[in-house]
């Protein structure tokens, strides 16, 4: 069995936000199910974290998140600090093919001027159509049919959604290997210097003329923490800042 499916028949289909993250209290009773998953059946035992900073073997770790591929496998004893699905993912290359009777309504787009949220319907026909059809008004009884479609489609919009696929996110630290692949197990968690502490910030970059904001982490020496809320942030808001000016910062005050 997958662990998406143990999920599924365990917490339902349709767990959504903020109830679709299990922690050591929904998955402690399924600790013999979760061995018996594909992605689980190389471990030796499955460990689950109270918080997401923990000391493992006499090391402070902070637990980092991966998302699952269909082939990958835990290796060892993993820590797991949360297991969740990903919100509705879709293929792009099918967001045009229609649903049901050459219509579709698009998944929820959001504005990214004012982020009000907005769906598209999507009809299909052929523009031949109307000279294919017999009767006195061939037009109108083209236009006819299109409506009848809109309306259907407006009338049953959960028949004409375009459905997407949810992954599987798992938190806490851990090795993953791909099957079929000669690459060593892959380390996921961050070993904690206790001389310092973590700190996050927002990165923009630019592409393809859109910017793009990316919530990183870093770890800074317990030293320069005031400094740094000094030098980054607002009135102890969030720092925003690129990874390339906090070295630089770290650097010029190294001691």
């Amino acid at each position: 069995m997958k662990l998406k499916e143990l999920l599924k028949n365990v917490f339902g289909e349709d767990v959504s936000y903020p109830n679709d993250q299990f922690r050591k209290l929904e998955l402690g009773s399924l600790k013999e199910e979760l061995l018996k998953c594909d992605e689980f059946s190389w471990c030796e035992g499955i460990e689950f974290m109270e918080y997401p900073v923990q000391l493992i073997d006499g090391t402070t770790y902070t637990a980092q998140t991966m998302k699952l591929g269909e082939l990958t496998k835990f290796v060892g004893t993993p820590y797991i600090y949360n297991i969740s699905f990903t919100p509705e993912m879709y293929d792009p290359f099918k967001l045009l093919t229609p649903v049901k009777n050459g219509a579709t309504i698009s998944p929820t787009i959001y504005d990214p001027t004012d982020f009000t949220p907005k769906k598209q319907i999507l009809l299909t026909w052929s523009p031949e159509l109307p000279q294919d059809m017999s009767g006195t008004d061939q037009e109108l009884t083209f236009r006819n049919n299109i409506h009848k479609l809109l309306d259907d489609v407006l009338d049953n919009p959960e028949e004409y959604r375009i459905k997407g696929e949810r992954g599987i996110m798992v938190r806490g630290v851990f090795k993953t290997k791909e099957l079929g692949t000669e690459k060593p197990p892959f380390f996921v968690g961050t070993e904690l210097n206790p001389d310092h502490s973590i700190i996050f910030y927002i990165e923009k970059s630019v592409k393809d003329g859109e910017t793009i904001t990316t919530m990183k982490q870093k770890q800074i020496p317990n030293s320069l923490k005031e400094e740094f809320i000094k030098r980054f942030t607002d009135g102890g808001n969030i720092a925003i800042a690129t990874t390339e000016e906090i070295d630089e910062f770290i650097k010029e005050n190294k001691k």
